[in-house]
């Protein structure tokens, strides 16, 4: 009995210590509200409340004003003069943080960064090629899932699956992203539940909008024009997603606008963003890599053959050691699977069988493809891409997107009480459609949002039969909803050794159904809230 209460005043104690340490960040904060909402009482209490749930990777307030912005394009538009006294009153408070509450000064300052930083770009394209933040090219010819790009400390997360296309050219066809705390997916060719060909995923639940802005729960968005999808994160960050066709299959190109000033934990394929090109390629405690840079040709024919030759060994490193750090694994997956299926479904380390080059291309065929490359406005470091996906796969030049800055020569008034048509009051039925029936064309489709009353319209399913080890499997039918966590089975045919129990989650990534409403208000007609949906929490996906 003595141990039990105890406990319980451990228990207490702890408690209080808590909530002490959140009452001190709180307080703390409240002069950077007051400076915030000195500027507009609406939009500023808004924000302020934003950056400390971003600190905190809670979700966001909704929404009482007409803008559709994120708290990071919401910031750019507070007064220089404001920011800056905003920045001393952060600046202050950061020193004098204890250590529990560090870690949300760290964050309030980097939003409050982000105005004043300039961002860089990296991209993966076409069979693929990718370049990194740093503006590093490389052939990337793999089969698997991979980190693109990394940041635990700021909440992001992308993740791209290659498959391949023939045994020597392989393509990008879905992309996972931990955008601030929220799971979203798109699936260019195969869904992982094989009910709807719906494209994109919030936390594993298929999503439909046909134009406009969707407000995702941590304060993120995705907007969508003509299979064109553009996920902007709470901080800024962007990813651009464009959905292309090949012979063979759907594929995705996609380029991801990061912001370098304060992100140095950053990993994956498209490199550190630290300036430099020179490590980008390097692995993690090995110093064996190849004295060769992607694309680079040099000398007469003989120079050229053996420079190809050069270049078809370091291709071989890309794909084997330098791919083999970044690959996904069971535990870290942000992808939804399959009944039986795991990120082992989607590996294969044998991948290319040929390494094939720019210089296998005879001298015309090279010619007619840079014409059609430089018409397009692609030159410099990846023009060799270019040449290389439109001889090879006659697949169009495909420029380097320019992200848009929305806020760019905006004059907002100033708002002193909320507006009327928030949280999806100014949507209407007529621009709802009916979710696509199974077996339905598989080219790649428009999401659309649900107007009614927020929600997530569950899915049209039909009864679908599976066997596992003899044994008959049938999925839901009619309108249930699909679980909350990730069902990630491993496909034992692929890996046996491997063992990763039904619905694990993501290390470091805890799923849990959100009971707050999300992010809303000042929607467009075409797009509302999401009101329960299940979020993604944590950094560490």
């Amino acid at each position: 009995m003595k141990k039990q209460v105890l406990s319980l005043g451990i228990a207490l104690v702890t408690f209080s210590s808590l909530n002490a340490q959140t009452d001190r960040f709180t307080q703390d904060f409240q002069p950077i509200r007051a400076e915030l909402t000195k500027w507009d009482p609406i939009r500023g209490e808004w924000l302020a409340s934003s950056m400390v749930s971003i600190a905190k990777k809670e979700p966001i307030p909704d929404r009482t004003f007409p803008e559709n912005y994120t708290p990071a394009e919401m910031m750019k538009m507070v007064p220089e003069s404001s920011r800056a006294n905003i920045q001393r009153i952060a600046t202050t408070s950061a020193q004098n943080a204890d250590s529990s509450s560090r870690g949300n000064w760290s964050s309030i300052t980097t939003q409050l960064n982000r105005p004043s930083c300039q961002p860089t770009m990296g991209r993966t394209y076409g069979d693929p090629h990718l370049s990194s933040f740093d503006g590093a090219t490389y052939s990337f010819q793999t089969v698997g899932e991979f980190v693109l790009v990394k940041s635990p400390s700021q909440n992001i997360e992308i993740q791209a699956r290659q498959q391949p296309q023939s045994d020597d050219f392989s393509l990008n066809t879905a992309l996972a992203m931990n955008v601030g705390g929220d799971r979203v997916c798109v699936y260019a060719n195969e869904k992982p539940d094989n009910i709807s060909n719906c494209a994109l995923r919030l936390n594993g639940t298929p999503l439909y909008i046909n134009a406009g802005t969707y407000y995702l729960p941590h304060g993120g968005t995705i907007r969508y024009t003509s299979n064109n999808y553009v996920v902007t994160w709470p901080t800024g960050e962007v990813a651009t997603i464009d959905v292309r066709r090949s012979s063979q299959m759907n594929f995705l190109n996609v380029a991801v606008q990061i912001f370098p000033c304060s992100q140095s934990d950053l990993e994956g394929l498209l490199g550190n963003a630290n300036g430099r090109q020179s490590d980008d390629f390097d692995v993690r405690n090995s110093s064996n890599r190849p004295a060769y840079m992607a694309f680079s040709s040099f000398g007469g024919s003989q120079m050229q053959q053996a420079s190809n030759e050069m270049e078809k060994e370091y291709l071989a490193f890309l794909a084997r050691e330098y791919a083999r750090q970044f690959r996904v694994t069971p535990t870290t997956s942000l992808f939804d699977y399959g009944i039986g299926q795991s990120t082992y479904t989607y590996t294969d380390e044998s991948f290319p069988r040929v390494h094939r080059t720019v210089n296998d291309l005879t001298p015309d065929r090279q010619n007619a493809a840079r014409v059609k490359c430089e018409e397009n406005g692609i030159r410099g470091d990846e023009l060799k891409g270019c040449i290389f996906d439109q001889a090879y796969l006659e697949i169009p030049p495909s420029p380097r997107p320019v992200v848009k800055d929305l806020t760019s020569g905006i004059q907002m008034p100033r708002l002193d009480k909320p507006v009327n048509n928030v949280n999806g009051a100014n949507i209407t039925p007529t621009n709802f459609r009916p979710v696509d029936k199974v077996g339905a064309s598989n080219d790649p489709l428009p999401i659309q949002q649900n107007p009614n009353n927020g929600e997530i319209k569950p899915v049209n399913q039909e009864i679908k039969e599976s066997r596992i080890d003899g044994q008959k499997v049938t999925k839901p039918s009619g309108n249930e909803v699909r679980p909350t966590t990730i069902s990630k089975p491993v496909d034992n045919d692929v890996k046996p050794s491997k063992s990763v129990p039904v619905n694990s989650t993501p290390k470091g990534l805890e799923i849990k159904t959100n009971t707050s409403k999300p992010s809303g208000g000042g929607v467009p007609s075409n797009s509302s809230p999401v009101k329960t949906t299940p979020a993604l929490k944590g950094g560490k996906g």
